[in-house]
């Protein structure tokens, strides 16, 4: 199975009915247009960019001073896709429908900030209707070797043994994009009560202390969401 993965980070000056519009649309995607075979989207659960717009540009810490803290926020909205092959991936990319609503969704987001990685995993489509999906997508440092990269999918797949966790799968960008990101780990949780323990766990914490040296941890992309799709 091939997966599309995004995230958006909405502007400053999106409103509630723009958001609502904006979900709307991405439902929108996989029962209209050619290609899915199933999906997913959400909202994040942990206030999203809601950060970037509370405190003030001169009071954050600057994105390239931020490696060792991570990113300055979480993402606010995820899509994922699911096609059998590239060649369905391709009809969608080429879909008008999917042209409309990334026109809209581009005027009430970032665009230059919307993370991508588009992978492969085993199986049908992984998304539990009901559950939390938490998401993170990372690109590598210039520097990591590749016993350190291996160091670091290894310690994020020992989030599986965490409380609450029913699935941990680990995504390689195959997509083509300059924008890219480069990899994804994307977890499969119980409830928001399980994830949040999770998020603040020791267990967490010492698999970023694997990751964030060998990544550029500052411009990691990070969301978690209630899973609406089948």
């Amino acid at each position: 199975m091939l997966r599309h993965t995004a995230f958006f980070i909405h502007r400053d000056t999106t409103t509630p009915e723009q958001r609502f519009e904006m979900l709307k649309g991405l439902a929108f995607l996989q029962s209209e247009c050619d290609g899915p075979v199933a999906g997913d989207y959400g909202e994040d659960l942990f206030g999203g960019s809601t950060p970037l717009r509370e405190v003030r540009p001169s009071k954050r810490t600057p994105r390239w001073r931020r490696r060792p803290e991570g990113p300055p926020s979480n993402y606010d909205v995820a899509l994922h896709l699911d096609f059998d092959d590239k060649a369905g991936l391709d009809r969608y990319n080429a879909d008008n429908v999917h042209h409309l609503v990334g026109e809209f969704n581009a005027s009430i987001n970032e665009p230059e900030l919307t993370a991508r990685v588009d992978w492969y995993y085993e199986g049908g489509p992984r998304t539990k209707k009901g559950k939390i999906r938490h998401t993170a997508m990372f690109v590598w440092a210039d520097d990591a070797s590749e016993s350190q990269r291996q160091k670091a999918l290894d310690a994020v797949r020992q989030l599986e043994s965490a409380p609450g966790v029913e699935l941990v799968t680990i995504g390689k960008n195959v997509g083509t994009l300059k924008t890219d990101y480069d990899w994804l780990y994307d977890v499969q949780v119980a409830d928001r009560g399980a994830t949040e323990k999770l998020l603040k766990g020791e267990l967490f914490a010492n698999a970023m202390r694997v990751v964030a040296p060998v990544t550029k941890y500052e411009w990691t992309a990070r969301l978690s969401h209630l899973m609406r799709g089948s």
